[in-house]
């Protein structure tokens, strides 16, 4: 088995590529864990596309539980044998396939491309490690208390919210999907105007916490849901609820940008025939992001777990189903997309 379109890269660019921070690679060299297949003169440490193999392995067995000792046993003992690595890390995965289930599409891919191919893409590899780290870290962090949750991001999920609820053009006949509705705040104003809302999200301390606003609240037509962008009806056939509009904020940029595409296809899936519009607000790259550095923070960019696409990307999600697409720019880093369904009027 060979792998296509790798190159060797500085511990910066490896770092970037792969979404592990500088220090863990520096920290997986010392203990002999991930070392870099060669240095430079200078003492620059190189990286190849076999270390992205060996990285995968490290992140996948990392997630399923075992130890940074273990793992080093376990690759060492292992070998090199990237077929046999992922067929191991998918059935070990299935255990958890409840709240992994990227994870574990993204490895059979993998393993199903390699096996009819004999080869595999870096882009892939990097895939999966990304999405490996985001699991564990991503769902951590939501199911933190919510004065946790209100980050100096808050100002623009705010600003986003308001204009998603805005652009929306909700209606009384509207039956509303909320993707990623948090402590269900923008549901509970959308529910004032619509015949049903409906919120999903992957984490139980934020279904419970919207719960228990909307009981404050005294509002009757929320429904809740514990789901995920990839399988958003876990406990409910959505698509009999007649879904007409679907929105999100400040939820995709967990996904990677092959996730957000199936993520945008499942909402289209949901949504049927009834489907009227898809309103997205969140973090989206209109410009070079690296040139607003130093207000990752501000807007809630954590380069570490999140995993943005450009406006131009985010776009391309729709280009093969029949909507009109528009963006509405708040900042370089932060809009709002609407994806309005083309009706042909007879």
């Amino acid at each position: 088995m060979t792998l296509r379109g790798g190159e060797v890269l500085k511990i910066g660019e490896f770092a970037r590529k792969s979404g592990i921070t500088v220090k863990t690679l520096l920290h997986y060299d010392k203990i002999g864990l991930l070392q870099p297949s060669s240095k430079t003169e200078a003492g620059y440490r190189l990286y190849c596309d076999e270390d992205f193999i060996k990285l995968q392995q490290i992140t996948t067995l990392k997630f399923i539980g075992l130890s940074l000792e273990e793992i080093r046993q376990l690759i060492n003992e292992k070998g090199q044998n990237i077929e046999s690595i992922i067929s191991i890390q998918a059935k070990a995965l299935e255990e958890k396939k409840k709240h992994i289930e990227t994870v574990i599409t993204a490895l059979n891919k993998a393993e199903k491309q390699i096996q009819n191919n004999s080869f595999l893409e870096i882009q892939q590899l990097i895939d999966i490690i990304k999405i490996t780290n985001m699991e564990t870290r991503a769902k951590q962090r939501f199911n933190q208390a919510s004065n946790q949750y209100l980050t100096d991001s808050y100002y623009w999920r705010s600003k986003t919210a308001e204009l998603i609820n805005e652009l929306i053009k909700p209606n009384i006949n509207d039956v509303v999907l909320d993707l990623g509705c948090g402590t269900g705040k923008q549901i509970i104003e959308l529910s004032r105007k619509v015949k049903l809302a409906i919120g999903v999200d992957i984490s139980d301390g934020m279904i419970r916490q919207a719960k228990e606003n909307i009981e404050n609240e005294r509002i009757h037509n929320i429904e809740l849901y514990i789901g995920t962008f990839e399988e958003p009806n876990l406990n409910v056939d959505l698509q009999k609820k007649c879904i007409t509009k679907i929105i999100s904020n400040y939820a995709l940029h967990h996904l990677t940008t092959i996730y957000k595409q199936k993520a945008i296809e499942k909402m289209i899936n949901v949504g049927g025939e009834s489907l009227q519009s898809i309103v997205i607000g969140d973090l989206m790259f209109f410009q070079n992001p690296n040139d607003y550095r130093q207000e990752f923070s501000v807007v809630g960019y954590g380069p570490e777990v999140d995993f943005p696409s450009s406006v131009e990307e985010l776009m391309n999600c729709f280009s093969n189903f029949d909507f009109t697409v528009e963006v509405h720019r708040l900042h370089p880093l932060v809009g709002v997309m609407v994806a309005n369904r083309n009706r042909i009027d007879h």
